[in-house]
């Protein structure tokens, strides 16, 4: 066999450093780019579905914790947002209720229909916080109404949070004020403006909560579960049906 000549062993070097070059310098522009890569965006959504209490029996003389629990009308109306709420594709992470009885007691029918018990918390439960309607303030005790923003406030750190990971879906059964002030903050609304809403008995308010901490409403005060001959409304509502406490 023929010994390859100088020249052609010199021209085999080069090719093979060129290539060897060529292949790191690839290699080395792929680092800085797969290092810099970002991650994917979070996509995870909370939603809270804010459950107000049903048609309750009011005298203002009694404790709220203890009496002035739902009426016959109450009850239909809690089994039947309990009904429409595990007819949804989804499965509920938290189950929170009010301490309040009518609270409670609509927690209770909507939690035989789930299989659930609901935890309390007394954050959630009916207060009043300033508003904007005159002269509301001046007939409330100013501690009071202190006391429920405060209330306010920290149940809204406690429950409008990211869930960046997943989806997360929680249950809040709880009051007409509460559910209103919550929907403010949601839209960015002043809060004290609250009491410009009206609301249903055993409605339904959704409140979306993005990965960045960002909000939106997806529904206010949705009661299509209800028959009209069973809606009933803090204020006069839609116009149809007895308005009610």
């Amino acid at each position: 066999m023929t010994a390859p000549t100088a020249s052609a062993t010199v021209a085999a070097a080069l090719v093979w450093f060129a290539a060897t070059t060529a292949a790191a310098s690839r290699a080395g522009a792929a680092e800085p780019a797969a290092a810099g890569a970002k991650a994917p965006a979070a996509q995870g959504v909370r939603y809270l579905y804010l459950i107000r209490h049903g048609h309750y029996d009011r005298v203002d003389s009694l404790d709220e914790r203890t009496a002035n629990g739902l009426s016959r009308r109450g009850h239909a109306q809690a089994k039947r947002i309990g009904k429409r709420l595990t007819s949804l594709p989804v499965k509920p992470r938290l189950f929170v209720s009010s301490d309040l009885l009518r609270a409670v007691e609509t927690a209770a029918e909507i939690g035989a229909i789930l299989g659930r018990t609901a935890t309390v918390d007394t954050l959630i439960a009916e207060c009043a916080s300033p508003s904007s309607r005159p002269g509301f303030d001046a007939e409330h005790d100013a501690a009071e109404l202190a006391a429920c923003q405060s209330a306010m406030e920290a149940a809204w750190a406690k429950y409008a949070v990211p869930s960046p990971a997943a989806d997360a879906h929680d249950i809040l059964v709880c009051h007409g004020n509460v559910i209103r002030w919550f929907t403010s903050r949601a839209v960015g609304n002043d809060t004290r403006n609250w009491t410009s809403y009206d609301i249903g008995h055993a409605s339904l308010t959704v409140i979306a909560v993005r990965p960045d901490g960002g909000t939106r409403l997806v529904i206010y005060s949705d009661v299509g579960h209800l028959p009209v001959s069973q809606q009933t409304w803090a204020g006069r509502g839609a116009g149809w049906g007895p308005a009610a406490k």
